[in-house]
C-alpha cells in the first residue's frame, strides 16, 4: 500500500529492521511513544519526502479493538494532508484485517486531529466501564460501514 501526493509518499512499514527502528526512535524522541514489537498485532505507516521521514503513525489490535495511535507529522510538513493520508491508510488496513470499528484517543485541545478524524466519520464516545462526561471523554470511534468502505475506495486521495 503506497500513496504519493505532492511529493510525499505514504506507505506501510513492511520491515521493522534496525534502520527503521533507529529512525522511529529519532522521530519520536521525547514524545514517550514506544514500539509494540511483536506483542500486539500492529502496523506502522510512514510518510517520506524523498528519504526523510516526515510523518509516522500506527494501528494496533488489543482487547478486541483496532486502535490508532502515535500520529506525528514534522512541523514544517503540517497542513499538507499528510495526517489525513496516514489516517486513511490505517483505516484501510484495519478494514482489511476485519475491523468493524476503529478507535483513537486524543485530548480536546488537539483540534487539528479532532477535525481530521471527525471529517472521516469518527464520533466522540465513552468506552464501556469508563465514567465520562463530554469534557472527560477523549475517545473517538469510527464504525465501519459499506458506505465508508465505498467512499474510501472511490477517493483514495481524500
Amino acid at each position: 500500500m503506497t500513496f504519493i501526493k505532492d511529493g510525499i509518499e505514504i506507505r506501510k512499514v513492511d520491515k521493522e529492521d534496525a534502520d527503521w527502528k533507529r529512525r522511529f526512535e529519532e522521530f519520536y524522541a521525547g514524545c514517550g511513544v514506544h514500539r509494540h514489537g511483536r506483542k500486539l498485532a500492529h502496523a506502522y505507516f510512514a510518510a517520506y519526502s524523498g528519504h526523510e521521514l516526515v510523518g509516522h503513525s500506527e494501528i494496533f489490535h488489543v482487547g478486541g479493538k483496532w486502535i490508532m495511535d502515535a500520529l506525528r507529522i514534522k512541523t514544517e510538513f503540517r497542513e499538507r494532508g499528510i495526517a489525513k493520508a496516514l489516517t486513511r491508510a490505517r483505516i484501510v488496513y484495519g478494514i482489511g484485517k476485519g475491523a468493524k470499528e476503529i478507535w483513537y484517543s486524543c485530548h480536546d485541545d488537539n483540534l487539528m486531529t479532532i477535525c481530521c478524524h471527525v471529517g472521516l466519520g469518527f464520533k466522540k464516545v465513552c468506552p464501556a466501564h469508563h465514567h465520562c462526561t463530554t469534557t472527560t471523554a477523549h475517545w473517538y470511534k469510527l464504525r465501519i460501514t459499506k458506505a465508508l468502505v465505498a467512499r474510501l475506495a472511490e477517493t483514495p486521495e481524500k
